[in-house]
């Protein structure tokens, strides 16, 4: 991020680690138990304050998150001088597992809207529910993949064609897909080498269908 210059980007959308040490698998088999999730032991939010340096004034920012800890990212974001505007509500359409017997059935996901200043929607006024299918399992290529389609209505909302959309976190490279398809430019940076790996290929893939894209994949080194 140090790299991207001031005032350089139009909206943020991103999935960062929520401090839950997580770890997905399907069934008992621990031999198939996917990568944990980098920096995931708290809610890892040293990011925000680079995020607000590089995000144009009066644009949005859209960042995932789970009810018990979305109030350590807002009182993180209010820090960093953003504004937080909004939740909005992600309906899964299909809840998760989770303790089948004492807990109501989760079917929703959180998502923090902050803007950097007094942000004007450029369309009609979009609504704080947002009803898509999550990612059927067996198709996931990242633990915490999200549908392209939410992505799309998330960039549509706050942003015009040719705008550049930047993702902290990209995992498998849905933002960039979602961007490919909705004519926006986009900057990725990946931790992991395999999801990198996959987002690149997906990438590939996906401008293969499209005439129009330009792209910055950008992974991110340790210090």
């Amino acid at each position: 991020m140090r790299d991207i210059p001031n005032k350089s980007i139009d909206c943020i959308i991103t999935d960062p680690p929520y401090g839950i040490d997580y770890q997905s698998t399907r069934g008992s088999d621990k031999t198939k138990w996917k990568l944990k999730i980098a920096n995931d032991k708290s809610p890892y939010t040293i990011w925000i304050d680079e995020a607000f340096r590089v995000l144009k004034n009066k644009a949005g920012l859209f960042c995932f998150t789970r009810w018990d800890i979305e109030q350590e990212f807002r009182k993180s974001f209010t820090k960093s001088n953003f504004i937080c505007k909004q939740q909005i509500i992600w309906d899964k359409e299909i809840h998760s597992m989770g303790d089948l017997f004492g807990d109501f059935a989760s079917q929703h996901e959180n998502i923090i809207f902050a803007t950097k200043g007094r942000f004007i929607f450029k369309g009609k006024r979009p609504k704080s529910v947002i009803r898509t299918q999550r990612v059927f399992y067996k198709k996931l290529l990242h633990p915490n993949e999200k549908p392209i389609d939410l992505i799309i209505k998330l960039i549509e909302a706050i942003t015009v064609p040719g705008d550049v959309v930047l993702d902290l976190f990209a995992g498998s490279g849905t933002t960039g897909v979602a961007c490919i398809n909705t004519k926006r430019n986009y900057i990725l940076i990946e931790k992991e080498e395999k999801y990198y790996k996959i987002a690149q290929d997906r990438l590939s893939k996906e401008d293969k269908k499209n005439t129009y894209w330009n792209h910055e994949f950008s992974k991110m080194k340790e210090k």
